[in-house]
């Protein structure tokens, strides 16, 4: 029993944080980390979620108490969860958990600091069932994570029956929720009705359970790194290239969009976004995601982006770094020639986006497109409208307001993603040169 728990990913230094809600699981947890630990290194923390009326308050009595009698430092929170949960339109159970992590962080800065809650093999498998019947994909079925950043869980692998077995034999007393017998909650049917009835089918149930989970999540952790790798080969300025996400097989693609999509709209994704999602990537089209957000297939490229046109611009540069009203920053550098190569197209890459400051014979502006605006790419010998150079760039149609242009005696110099124009080019005669760099800024409205 004096084995209890595994605390071999602790960092040899920083504060270890443990969540005591004053229950059997958490009193074991904290008892553990007190005498595995050096002295100091240990806070006890404890929220007060403003339920349960004197109930509650006797859980954060109790858990001073115990604090005291380890000889530990406790923080203790309060928080209105029930008022909280209906301005954030959650359930309490989902606020709960969001406030506690909250005040658990705020009390681990330190890079070494970690957080230790006290989920067993029972929650492990009751996640695993909670996700089971919503529907959950592989990624449901790996239950509760032993580490997700700096929280780390002992005693994963530790059945409930055995922390109330330690906490029996080492004479520690335990507050027991009355919550906990509400069948109100899904995860309280599952633990009072459910899991009773597979551990009579199967004495070892939550165990065999946990080693789902685990296989799962060596499963997953290889699909991560494919996902990762489909990702970095789709990515594209402006989005993900359709052409690639198309030849993936299926489930590494849904599992691509998922996560891909997940930086857009976090924790409010659901199954019927990504399927919905796949079916514009195979059809084109477009669909609405959550927060007001648009998914746009066009031109081979799926973005995503806000609705709206990016507000009209125009404004006299200079050299240096400029914030344009789309968001986006623009930095210039003159640096000084020659710039002849020996080998033309080496020169052109080099200097695709430069322009020979002396071509540029008046003010240089800044500024979005206009009706009727036409270019002419370095080294094409032509001029087009400009909606054709961003058809050939692949710039989809609800971004192509937010691309930067240079304009200099009233005609265009240089075009983003195109170059300079083919008269303000860099050549071999050029003395001076003017580098062009357009950052994305946090309003900007291009693909992640």
């Amino acid at each position: 029993m004096a084995e209890l728990g595994d605390f071999s990913r602790l960092p040899a230094s920083g504060r270890v944080i443990v969540g005591l809600s004053g229950g059997a699981d958490s009193c074991a947890l904290a008892h553990l980390a007190v005498g595995r630990l050096a002295p100091g290194r240990v806070i006890l923390a404890h929220v007060h979620h403003g339920l349960r009326g004197a109930e509650a308050d006797g859980d954060e009595a109790f858990c001073r108490d115990f604090a005291a009698a380890l000889g530990v430092e406790i923080a203790v929170a309060h928080a209105d969860v029930a008022a909280l949960a209906k301005a954030r339109g959650e359930s309490l159970e989902q606020c709960g958990r969001a406030v506690r992590y909250a005040f658990f962080d705020s009390l681990a800065p330190g890079a070494e600091d970690r957080i230790l809650t006290a989920h067993t093999a029972d929650d492990n498998a009751e996640t695993l069932l909670l996700n089971l019947t919503r529907g959950a994909g592989p990624e449901g079925l790996c239950g509760i994570p032993i580490v997700r950043g700096k929280v780390l869980r002992p005693l994963l692998a530790v059945s409930r029956a055995e922390t109330e077995a330690y906490c029996a034999a080492n004479h520690i007393a335990y507050r027991t929720d009355s919550s906990n017998f509400s069948k109100e909650y899904a995860r309280n049917r599952i633990r009072l009705e459910v899991l009773p009835i597979l551990k009579a089918i199967n004495p070892g149930a939550v165990r065999a359970m946990g080693r789902t989970a685990a296989l799962q999540r060596e499963e997953r952790a290889y699909l991560e790194g494919e996902i990762e790798a489909l990702l970095a080969a789709a990515k594209r300025p402006h989005g993900l290239g359709t052409e690639t996400l198309r030849a993936a097989p299926d489930f590494l693609r849904r599992a691509a969009l998922k996560r891909w999509l997940e930086g857009f709209c976090p924790g409010r994704l659901e199954s019927r976004h990504v399927a919905l999602a796949e079916s514009c990537l195979e059809s084109g089209g477009a669909m609405t995601l959550p927060g007001g957000l648009r998914l746009d297939v066009a031109q081979g490229v799926l973005s995503v982006e806000k609705p709206g046109e990016s507000p009209a611009f125009r404004l006299p540069v200079a050299a240096g770094e400029t914030l344009l009203p789309n968001g986006k920053r623009l930095r210039l550098t003159e640096i000084s020639g020659p710039f002849g190569d020996e080998n033309e197209k080496i020169n052109k890459l080099l200097f695709k986006n430069a322009l020979d400051c002396a071509i540029i014979n008046a003010d240089l502006v800044a500024r979005s497109r206009l009706p009727g605006d036409r270019f002419a790419p370095a080294g094409r010998g032509i001029t087009k409208p400009l909606k054709q150079i961003f058809q050939e760039l692949g710039l989809p149609a609800v971004l192509r307001g937010d691309a930067v242009l240079l304009e200099s005696g009233g005609k265009l110099a240089y075009c983003e993603g195109a170059g300079a124009a083919e008269e303000f080019r860099v050549t071999g005669k050029t003395q001076k040169a003017l580098l062009i760099a357009v950052e994305a800024g946090e309003s900007s409205k291009e693909g992640k």
